[in-house]
C-alpha cells in the first residue's frame, strides 16, 4: 500500500473523531468507517517502510495468541525476496531475557544460587571474579567492561569471525573492574556472555541446548540461540544498502534467531508461568536496579521494568534492530524486528501500542 492509503485512513479517523451525535445510525456509521485495528497496524508499517528496501516485521499478541502480524520490505536486496511474518531475524539483546531465564531456572533447581561468585563457575579469570556475584551479572552491576569493545580494541571487526572463547579470553585480560561490583549500573554485554558460561558449568549443557530443552521446546517456540547458523528463512541485515551481517559467534548477550510472532507467544509466559511457574515469574522481576536506559527504567532479569509495570527491551546487532514490549496487565505484547539499521522498531512499537491501548 502507498502513502495515500495512509492519508485516507487518517481522514477516516478524523471523520469518526469529529462526527456529532450518538444515535444508533451514527454508531453504525462509525463502525463502518473506522479502520479495524488490523488495518491500522498494516498502515503503521506501510506509512514508514518501502516494499523494495530492507524493512520490518511486527506482531501483536494477546494472551499468547497472535492477533496481528505484518511485514513490509525485502529480506534480501539481492534476491528481492519479501519479508513475511515468518521471516527470522537476529533479535540482539532482546535475547538476554532468555539467558536470565535459564539462570533463574537453574537457581530454582538448586544447581546454582544468585549469590554464587563468578569464580565458582568460570575458571581462568582474574581475582576480581571472586568479588562478582551471579546476581550482579544479571543486573549489569558487575563493573566488567564490554567484551565487544575489548575485541574491537584488539582489531576485530564485526564482519570477521570471533568465538565465545575469544570473547571470554578478552574479558580475562581485564586487570581491573570499572567500578566496585554492586555499586552502580552499567550495561555490559560481558555480563551475559559470562552467564552463558555459568549456565554451561551449572547444567553441564551449553546455553543454546539448555534453552531448547527447557524453554523453547516446552513452549512450542520456533527459536534457536545460534547467531551464525544457516537458517533459510533468515533476513539479511543492512546498513543503508551495504550488507551488515556479523560472523561473531557469542551467545548469552544475544544470539536468538526468531520472528516477532514467536516473541509475542513467549511473552505470555510472563503471565502464565507455564515454564518455571510462579517462582520464575517472581524471580524475573525481583530486585530490579535503577538503570540509565530511560526515565524511571529499572533493570530486572534480562529485561527493563518501567515504573508502570511495562516490561520491555530493545536489541541492536549489526544491521538488525528489534523491540519487545509487554503491557502492565501482561496480556498484550508487541514485537518488532527490522533488517536495516535505518529503521526504528521502537517507533513502530509505539504505533502498535496506541492501536491496542
Amino acid at each position: 500500500m502507498r502513502p495515500h492509503r495512509w492519508a485516507r485512513a487518517l481522514v477516516a479517523l478524523a471523520t469518526v473523531a469529529f462526527a456529532g451525535g450518538c444515535g444508533q445510525d451514527d454508531q453504525e456509521a462509525r463502525r463502518s468507517t473506522t479502520p479495524s485495528r488490523e488495518t491500522r497496524a498494516d498502515l503503521a508499517l506501510t506509512g514508514r517502510l518501502n516494499t523494495d528496501k530492507p524493512g520490518c516485521s511486527a506482531a501483536v499478541g494477546v494472551n499468547g495468541e497472535v492477533v496481528w502480524a505484518g511485514a513490509r520490505g525485502v529480506a534480501s536486496l539481492e534476491t528481492k525476496a519479501p519479508l513475511t511474518a515468518a521471516t527470522v531475524f537476529d533479535i540482539g539483546s532482546v535475547s538476554k531475557q532468555f539467558t536470565a531465564t535459564a539462570v533463574l531456572l537453574l537457581a530454582q533447581s538448586g544447581a546454582l544460587t544468585l549469590k554464587d561468585r563468578l569464580s565458582d563457575h568460570v575458571d581462568g579469570l582474574p581475582a576480581w571474579a571472586g568479588q562478582v556475584s551471579v546476581a550482579q551479572l544479571v543486573h549489569h552491576t558487575s563493573g566488567i567492561p564490554d567484551y565487544i569493545e575489548l575485541l574491537q580494541a584488539q582489531g576485530h571487526s564485526l564482519r570477521g569471525r570471533t568465538t565465545q572463547e575469544q570473547a571470554v579470553r578478552a574479558v580475562a585480560g581485564t586487570k581491573t573492574l570499572r567500578f566496585q561490583p554492586g555499586s552502580r549500573f552499567e550495561y555490559s554485554n560481558s555480563n551475559y556472555l559470562l552467564l552463558a558460561q555459568i549456565v554451561q558449568h551449572a547444567s553441564g549443557t551449553a546455553l543454546p541446548r539448555y534453552l531448547k530443552e527447557h524453554v523453547f521446546t516446552p513452549l512450542g517456540l520456533d527459536m534457536v540461540m545460534e547467531p551464525v547458523t544457516h537458517i533459510p528463512a533468515k533476513a539479511i541485515s543492512y546498513s543503508g544498502t551495504n550488507v551488515d551481517d556479523s560472523r561473531w559467534e557469542q551467545v548469552g548477550d544475544g544470539g536468538v534467531q526468531t520472528a516477532p510472532s514467536e516473541l509475542v507467544r513467549w511473552a505470555d509466559n510472563y503471565r502464565t508461568g507455564k515454564v518455571g511457574g510462579p517462582a520464575l515469574l517472581t524471580a524475573q522481576l525481583a530486585d530490579p536496579v535503577p538503570s540509565n536506559l530511560g526515565p524511571n527504567m529499572d533493570y530486572a532479569a534480562g529485561i527493563v521494568l518501567a515504573d508502570d509495570g511495562t516490561i520491555l527491551h530493545a536489541g541492536s546487532w549489526a544491521g538488525f534492530r528489534s523491540a519487545f514490549e509487554i503491557r502492565p496487565d501482561r496480556r498484550t505484547a508487541f514485537a518488532v524486528t527490522c533488517n536495516s539499521a535505518d529503521h526504528d522498531p521502537l517507533a513502530i512499537t509505539a504505533d502498535l501500542r496506541g492501536i491496542w491501548s
